[in-house]
């Protein structure tokens, strides 16, 4: 508990870098300008009681703005009370010390109470910083130094006008402090959510694809007369099950594993004859091929170029009637790679598909990511065409 309302105390660091940054180069300008004025003032030049009195007063409220950073409602009491002190101390030629280069320090803890998150806090620095700027021109007034009272209220008027911009520059840096959060935390919402979407289609291409594989080699395995093929078959099956539910046991191993732990390789073009080859069955033909040079593709392309070609075949094998026959071909340019699936159609389709699904989603969804574009066709089958970005050799 304790822990925390000291944290709560502290300003964000933006604002500690603001407040040390004001604090010191107010201290640095005004405070030799007070004792160029005192010295100029005073006929006993910086030797009376007085002038040593307003000296260690205006001293220390620079040191109580350097305060300000950490404990800015001690900072501003502190400060008050001695901008209080001061607007009753007279210096002759000069008139309340509060009106001396140095108080210009005690803006800065308007600021940094108007900067803070309590609301009732800000509003009272603002009313006791108008209200000190009503006293020192009582003060100026009851001496009978303020002269003509049309200066009376220009000095007044300048008082608070300070105090005021004071508060308001703090006002607008909280607004913009908060601003600037309320951002972080919905970026930070939109990745989880893009996170939450990318899992999904994970799992979604993993086990789909397996599945659908899985179905098919099934089926293929019923019409098949010898019994060593079929055995073959059914070995077949059981293999995709088993990588089915490795692919998924490593997917929510990823999500529970500590960050500083190595992670296996994502599926990526360099995976895809391994793909091929467990997905095809004597009911379903799939060849692939190559043409061009390989050339290096970003992580994200890889991954979007396997994920494509896992989806195609799936939804091939799921609406078509074997037999199929699938044709993948990768083909490397010096600034690309394309990668395209296309299937005749098998003898028909199971059930009607307008490519609306999760699986098509994703698939476009990942090759945009990876700054690429997508082309779907429809005729007696399916044609899925992608061109992803490759680097250059040199």
């Amino acid at each position: 508990m304790v822990a925390k309302e000291q944290h709560a105390a502290r300003a964000p660091g933006s604002v500690i870098s603001s407040i040390l940054v004001a604090a010191s180069l107010i201290a640095v300008i005004a405070f030799p300008l007070t004792l160029v004025t005192l010295h100029q003032a005073s006929p006993d030049p910086l030797g009376s009681r007085t002038s040593i009195l307003v000296i260690a007063l205006t001293a220390l409220l620079h040191c109580t703005s350097f305060l300000a950073y950490r404990l800015p409602r001690i900072a501003f009491a502190i400060g008050s009370a001695l901008m209080l002190t001061l607007a009753f101390i007279q210096v002759q030629g000069v008139g309340s010390s509060a009106m001396l280069p140095s108080s210009i320090a005690y803006l800065v803890l308007v600021w940094a109470l108007a900067n803070g998150d309590d609301k009732l806090t800000s509003r009272g620095a603002l009313a006791v910083g108008i209200a000190g700027a009503g006293v020192i021109t009582f003060a100026e007034i009851a001496r009978g130094t303020a002269g003509d009272p049309l200066l009376w209220l220009v000095q007044a008027g300048t008082l608070v006008v300070g105090v005021v911009a004071a508060w308001a520059l703090g006002s607008l840096a909280k607004q913009r402090r908060i601003s600037a959060e309320q951002l972080r935390h919905e970026q930070t919402r939109i990745a989880l959510a893009r996170e939450r979407s990318r899992i999904g289609r994970d799992l979604h291409d993993v086990v789909s694809h397996s599945l659908t594989v899985m179905i098919a080699q099934a089926e293929a395995a019923r019409v098949l007369t010898k019994r060593d093929e079929a055995d073959a078959a059914l070995e077949r099956v059981a293999e995709t099950g088993r990588s089915a539910m490795q692919g998924l046991r490593g997917m929510l191993r990823v999500l529970d594993r500590a960050e500083f732990e190595p992670l296996d390789p994502t599926p990526g073009i360099a995976g895809l004859p391994g793909l091929i080859e467990g997905a095809g069955s004597s009911e379903h033909t799939i060849r692939f091929r190559t043409v061009g040079r390989e050339r290096p593709v970003s992580p994200d392309a890889s991954v979007a170029a396997f994920r494509l070609v896992q989806e195609a075949i799936t939804n091939a094998i799921r609406h078509n009637a074997p037999p199929i026959e699938i044709t993948v071909e990768v083909h490397w340019t010096e600034r690309s790679v394309e990668v395209t699936v296309a299937d005749n159609g098998g003898q028909g389709h199971h059930e009607p598909s307008e490519g609306t699904g999760t699986g098509l989603i994703g698939m476009r969804e990942r090759v945009e990511g990876a700054n690429g574009e997508l082309e779907i066709f429809r005729g007696e089958g399916w044609r899925i065409r992608a061109v992803l970005p490759a680097e250059r050799v040199s």
